[in-house]
This record gives structure tokens, sequence and C-alpha cells, in this order.
């Protein structure tokens, strides 16, 4: 049976008259057991209220741990996904990017099929326009030839004609002391003559009214 501080307050004794403790200090004594165990009793009750704290704090860290775990499950299957789709990306990137360069090889390689086939074309019509260019040199040539050919014959019948011409005259007697006008200078002194007529025609049908204005004032 528990025994309470107040218990021990209000206990009293019977008085006995032979071989009895003295109540006085009964009293005294059981006042000190009474106020010792209400102190044992508070201390057993803070300390009963500590346990309880800490049994509370103790589940209250047992529940984060368990978060805690859960978190760090989680972050280690984030990390795994991530690291997974990391290298699901990875490799799209560079399958993406190997078909990329094959097809971009596949290009240059028929665009230099491609220029290949231009070249050769260009070549095959050069090669065809290489017979019809000589035959155009050639001809070119024997014309200039041809033409050189004239000229110089051309120049040896003048040489000729004036040889011929020089002989005739003198040759010839002189009629009169002055002597007559080759045809050769007949014809360059009519032209003269005609070109003169031309610029004075001109000069008289270039005049403006300021010229026939002028000529009047003086006049």
């Amino acid at each position: 049976m528990a025994i309470s501080p107040m218990d021990i307050h209000l206990k009293e004794f019977s008085v006995v008259s032979v071989g009895g403790y003295d109540k006085e200090e009964v009293d005294s004594f059981m006042d000190a057991v009474a106020e010792e165990l209400e102190r044992l009793g508070t201390r057993n009750k803070e300390l009963e209220d500590m346990i309880s704290t800490m049994r509370q704090k103790v589940a209250h860290f047992e529940d984060m741990q368990k978060t805690l775990q859960t978190a760090l499950t989680n972050a280690q299957k984030s990390a795994g996904n991530i690291l997974q789709e990391a290298r699901s990306q990875a490799e799209a990137i560079i399958k993406k990017a190997q078909e990329r360069s094959k097809r971009i090889q596949e290009e240059m390689e028929r665009e230099r099929e491609r220029i290949l086939s231009s070249l050769n074309s260009v070549r095959g019509q050069l090669m065809e326009q290489i017979p019809a260019l000589k035959e155009l040199l050639e001809k070119s040539r024997n014309l200039l030839e041809e033409y050189e050919e004239k000229a110089r014959k051309m120049g040896v019948d003048l040489t000729a004609e004036t040889e011929e011409i020089e002989k005739v005259e003198a040759t010839t007697p002189a009629a009169s002391t002055t002597p007559e006008p080759s045809s050769i200078e007949v014809e360059t002194e009519a032209t003269r003559e005609e070109e003169e007529k031309a610029e004075a025609e001109e000069k008289e049908a270039g005049a403006g009214p300021e010229e026939e204005k002028e000529k009047y004032v003086w006049d």
C-alpha cells in the first residue's frame, strides 16, 4: 500500500505507559520522513516528466529518422532515375548526332558526285569544242595569211605602178615649161576645193541671230 507524506503527517500512535518512545521525537522523525518522502515524490514526478519528455523527443527523433530514411531512399531512387534518364538522354543525343553526321556525310558524298559529274560534263563539252576551236583557229590563221599575202601583193603592185609612172614621165617630152599636174594632184586639189566650199557653207548655215545683229551694227 502506497504511503503519502500526508498519511505520515496524520498518523497517530497509541500511548503506552511503559517502554514507549518519546512522542515529540517520533513526531519530529515522522515529519522529517514525510518531508523526505514528499521531496522524493516531487523528484520522482520531475523524473517521470523528464522521462516522458525524453520519450516524446525520442519518438520525434525516430519519426525524423524514418522521414530522413524515407527521404534518403527516395533521393537514392530519384538519383538513380535521374542518372538513368541522363544516360538515356545522352544515348539519344549521341544517336541523333551520329545519324546527323551520317546524313551529312551522305549529302557531302552526293554533292561530291554531283560536282564530279558536272566537271566531267564540262570537260566533255570542252573536249567536244576543242576540234571546232582548232578548226576556227586554223581558218583564222589561213585567212590572216591570205590577207597578209594580198597586202603584200598590193604593196608590190603599187610599187610597180609608181615605177611605171616614173618611167612614162621620164620618157614623155615636156610640152611647156610648166609641168602638168598629175591626176593625183588634180584629184587632191579638187578635193581641197570641195572641202573649203563645204566649210564655207557650214559657217554660213551656222551663223546665228547674234552674228547677224553684230553684222548689222558694224554695217
